[in-house]
């Protein structure tokens, strides 16, 4: 009997970035092992994250505990991942970084006594990012239907060492944004308001990369990547273009057995239309079990050396850019009778509605009143959609 299987492929790159789900008829449906694992050449702790997968949406994936995990490099010496929560392993920082040149194979021993071991992946050099820059573009929307203009941001990179022939990008937003009704009054009471300073009316948004970003050079007659379309923004359909924008980008080396997984991960998650114009079929990577050779495993090892670089977009070049902004989709309801205050408070709130502050409201035809004024919560308190505490990194430019 065909059961419904949901596999999540979260592939190799870290536990916070992913891969859409896809959801495929599979006969004889068996939990597979799923491991996502990524070594490169920065001081960092690496991750290798154990689950398996899982036969319906409303499931969350189990995740593999208790196993013995450990990475072997060419010359023998073992780095060993230690359990930091359940099916999460990490390595120590300080005794174990991935280098160019070095090829490392993962080890894995689960808690029924299966064990997997991985290909040998030698880690190849990958090249500078030379420039990040943006242009005016556009892009269709709702099925084709809707063309939006935005900006569009490139990278140029060189080529580097000849093996460096395969490469993959991934990347993080970081935008600053506020919120056009911020709370200025607070309900304290029946029939009583008190004034309070402005307090969640900036803040951070968070983004990372969902697409699969590859290229293969090795047709490629020049010396240089130009113009890599990374991402795609329309200011209408988001806020991160409001105030300030951050985007920073990693590119990773392939071999030409990665580049291959992530090309098939790709036409499985991406294609176009409907995921069942195709058959669909499960990406398996490098890992393969050593004591049960009809056991499948999803996921891969990856080894790749990086390297990255930032840009930021201030709100003075994006108005430059003559293009559309964002406009929060705010609706303004005013409670004249202080009398009902407290009763529309409540059923407003219940709503999804914030009293924001006590003030003049403004009709139709140009008249004002005083009442006290509610809106949509994401319009009043930017914490529901954002973080207000400031990144570390973020520097604020005009």
């Amino acid at each position: 009997m065909k059961q419904r299987i949901l596999l999540v492929f979260l592939l190799i790159i870290s536990a916070n970035s992913c891969i859409d789900p896809y959801y495929l008829e599979l006969e004889d449906y068996e939990s597979l092992l799923t491991v996502e694992g990524l070594i490169t050449d920065e001081e960092v702790s690496y991750t290798i994250k154990l689950s398996r997968t899982f036969q319906s949406e409303n499931e969350a994936p189990t995740m593999v505990a208790g196993a013995e995990v450990s990475i072997l490099d060419e010359s023998g010496i073992s780095a060993v991942f230690h359990e930091f929560e359940p099916g999460i392993y990490k390595s120590d920082s300080l005794q174990f970084t991935g280098r160019v040149g070095g090829t490392y194979t993962l080890h894995i021993k689960t808690e029924d006594g299966l064990e997997y071991s991985s290909d040998g992946c030698t880690m190849t050099a990958v090249p500078e990012i030379d420039s990040i820059y943006y242009e005016v573009d556009s892009e269709f929307f709702d099925q084709g239907t809707i063309e939006e203009p935005g900006i569009r941001i490139y990278l140029d990179a060189g080529l580097g060492d000849a093996d460096s022939r395969y490469i993959r990008w991934e990347y993080e937003e970081v935008w600053k944004f506020y919120v056009p009704h911020p709370i200025e009054d607070r309900y304290v009471g029946p029939h009583e308001y008190e004034s309070i300073p402005t307090e969640n009316s900036v803040c951070w948004g968070y983004n990372q990369s969902k697409e699969v970003l590859i290229h293969s050079v090795q047709e490629q007659n020049n010396d240089r990547i130009s113009r890599q379309a990374i991402h795609f923004i329309a200011p209408r359909r988001s806020n991160r273009l409001l105030w300030q924008y951050h985007i920073l980008v990693r590119q990773y080396s392939l071999s030409k057995q990665e580049f291959l997984f992530w090309k098939n991960l790709k036409e499985v998650t991406e294609g176009e239309g409907d995921i069942f114009e195709k058959q669909p079929f499960p990406v398996l990577g490098n890992i393969r079990c050593n004591n049960k050779e009809d056991e499948k495993v999803l996921g891969s090892l990856q080894v790749s050396a990086v390297k990255s670089m930032e840009r930021y977009i201030s709100y003075k070049q994006i108005k430059e850019l003559d293009i559309p902004s964002y406009e929060y989709p705010c609706e303004i309801i005013p409670v004249i009778s202080e009398n009902m205050f407290d009763l529309n408070y409540r059923i407003l709130l219940n709503k999804g509605y914030l009293f924001y502050k006590y003030g003049p409201y403004f009709a139709w035809d140009g008249s004002s009143i005083m009442a006290f004024l509610f809106t949509n919560a994401e319009c009043a308190d930017c914490s529901l959609t954002g973080d207000p505490k400031k990144p570390d990194f973020w520097v604020d430019i005009k």
